[in-house]
C-alpha cells in the first residue's frame, strides 16, 4: 500500500483527528446519536461474502452493543468491475458506509473484506481488506467519527503500508497491538542443496506504527531477533487479517460461516453471557438451548398459556419451550404421559431431525431409507425428510451412507442445520 493517497487529502478534513468519546451512560442503552441524519442501508442487490465471511457483529461505536459490519460489492456481476463498499449499520439500525474504489489508493481490483474490530489506543478501529494483490491483499484501517468511516492516516501524512500475503520464500502479515500495528515483511533461507528450509524465517524487516490521537506516527524498525520459526513469531505477532467475526472462539471451526449467519439473524447471543464473545462450538447442544434456537428462528410467540412441562420452572429456557409445545414441535421427553422436557439433556441427531421437521413442516421422505444406520430408530421417517430437503448429508463423508442419529450434536453442528434449513 502507498503512502502518498493525495488524491484523499480532502477527506481527511471531514473528519476530526479525535474521535469522540461516548459517555458511560451509552453503555446501557443503544445510542442514537446518529440517526437523525441521512443514513444508507445495505442494497439488496449486494453480494456480500465473495471474499470471506464479510459480515459479523462487533461494537463499532462504542455503546456496549454490537453492530453489523458488512463489506460488499453491487453494480456488476464481475467483482472486477463492480463497486466495493465497507458499511457500518449500528445496533439502533443507522447506518454509513464508504466505497473503497472511491479512494484513488484502491481503484484497482479493490475488495471490501472486514476482518475485524480491535481496540487500539482507546480507539475502535475496522481491519478491513481493501485490494487484491498477486499474492495477498492490502489492508487499511477504518475509524468511526462523527457518525462516518475513514481510512486512518498516518500523522505525516499518506497512509501506513499494511498488507498480508506471500509466498514460497516470502511471508507478510500485520499484527494489532494495543498501541498500533506491526507489519511484517520476511524471508526463508535455502539449505545446502538450495532448497526452501520450511517453518523458519531468517530475514527481513518489521516496523511499527504507533497510533495517536491524529494518526499513526511514522514507522519505527522491531528487532525480531531472527532467524525465528513461523509457530514463535505467529505466537507473539498474531496475524490481525484474519476473519474473526462476531465471536473470538470460532475461529478455526469449518461452522464459522453458519454461526456468523446465525448470529446476524439473532438466532444466537453467545454462550457466555452478559459478554456473549464467545459462541461454544464443540459444546454439545442441550435440549433446552435447542428450544431457544428454533424459537428465535421461527419467531414463535405463543406459549400456550406456558407451564407445559413439570421439569422446566427453573430453566431459562422455560418461556422457550412452552412456545415450542404450543408451536406442535416437541411434545416431550417421556411419553406416553409427556408432561417433562429434560431442558438439561442433550440433544441427539436423531431428536434434532425431528425437531426440524416439525419446524419446517418437511413432508417427502424421497422414497424412504436414506440412510444404513437409522432403520431401527423412531426417527427414521424425520431424519430421511432432512436429508430430502438437503439439510443433512450424512456422518460419514464422504460416503455419507450414515446418519449417526445417537450421535450428540454440538452447537457449531445446529448452526449448520439451521442454515441450511432457512438459507
Amino acid at each position: 500500500m502507498g503512502v502518498a493517497w493525495l488524491a484523499l487529502s480532502f477527506l481527511i478534513g471531514l473528519f476530526p483527528a479525535v474521535p469522540s468519546t461516548p459517555s458511560s451512560n451509552l453503555v446501557a442503552a443503544v445510542s442514537t446519536a446518529c440517526d437523525a441524519l441521512a443514513d444508507t442501508t445495505v442494497p439488496a442487490d449486494a453480494v456480500i461474502g465473495g471474499f470471506g465471511p464479510s459480515q459479523f457483529l462487533a461494537d463499532v461505536d462504542g455503546d456496549g452493543h454490537k453492530d453489523v459490519v458488512t463489506g460488499y460489492w453491487t453494480g456488476n456481476a464481475d467483482p472486477e468491475l463492480a463497486d466495493h463498499f465497507l458499511h457500518v449499520e449500528l445496533a439502533s439500525g443507522w447506518g454509513t458506509a464508504i466505497r473503497i474504489d472511491d479512494l484513488a489508493q484502491f481503484s484497482s481490483a479493490p475488495m471490501a473484506t472486514p476482518a475485524r474490530v480491535v481496540g487500539m489506543a482507546g480507539q475502535r478501529l475496522i481491519v478491513a481488506g481493501v485490494q487484491r494483490t498477486l499474492v495477498g491483499a492490502d489492508y487499511a484501517l477504518f475509524s468511526f467519527r462523527d457518525c462516518a468511516l475513514a481510512p486512518v492516516p498516518l500523522v505525516a501524512g499518506g497512509y501506513p503500508e499494511i498488507w498480508s500475503g506471500g509466498g514460497l520464500m516470502h511471508s507478510e502479515w500485520f499484527a494489532c497491538r494495543a498501541d498500533g500495528v506491526v507489519m511484517l515483511d520476511l524471508f526463508r533461507g535455502l539449505d545446502d542443496q538450495g532448497q526452501v528450509i520450511p517453518g523458519v524465517l531468517v530475514g527481513g524487516e518489521a516496523l511499527s506504527y504507533q497510533l495517536n490521537p491524529n494518526g499513526f506516527g511514522s514507522p519505527a524498525t522491531v528487532d525480531l531477533g531472527l532467524p525465528r520459526t513461523d509457530v514463535d513469531l505467529h505466537g507473539e505477532y498474531p496475524d490481525c487479517a484474519e476473519f474473526v467475526g462476531s465471536f473470538v472462539d470460532d475461529d478455526a471451526s469449518v461452522f464459522q460461516t453458519a454461526i456468523e449467519w446465525l448470529a446476524l439473524e439473532g438466532i444466537t447471543k453467545g454462550c457466555n453471557p452478559p459478554v456473549n464473545d464467545r459462541f461454544c462450538p464443540e459444546r454439545t447442544l442441550s435440549r433446552g438451548e435447542m428450544a431457544a434456537f428454533l424459537v428465535r428462528a421461527m419467531g414463535y410467540v405463543d406459549d400456550g398459556g406456558g407451564d407445559r412441562f413439570v421439569d422446566d420452572d427453573a430453566s431459562v429456557f422455560e418461556s422457550a419451550i412452552d412456545k415450542l409445545a404450543a408451536a406442535g414441535v416437541t411434545q416431550g421427553c417421556n411419553p406416553p404421559l409427556n408432561d417433562r422436557f429434560c431442558p438439561e439433556r442433550r440433544v441427539t441427531r436423531g431428536e434434532m431431525a425431528a425437531f426440524l421437521v416439525r419446524a419446517m413442516g418437511y413432508v417427502d421422505d424421497g422414497g424412504g431409507d436414506r440412510f444404513v444406520d437409522d432403520d431401527g430408530s423412531v426417527f427414521e421417517s424425520a431424519i430421511d425428510r432432512l436429508a430430502t430437503a438437503g439439510v443433512t448429508q450424512g456422518c460419514n463423508p464422504p460416503v455419507n451412507d450414515r446418519f449417526c442419529p445417537e450421535d450428540s450434536v454440538t452447537r457449531g453442528q445446529l448452526a449448520a442445520f439451521l442454515n441450511r434449513a432457512l438459507e
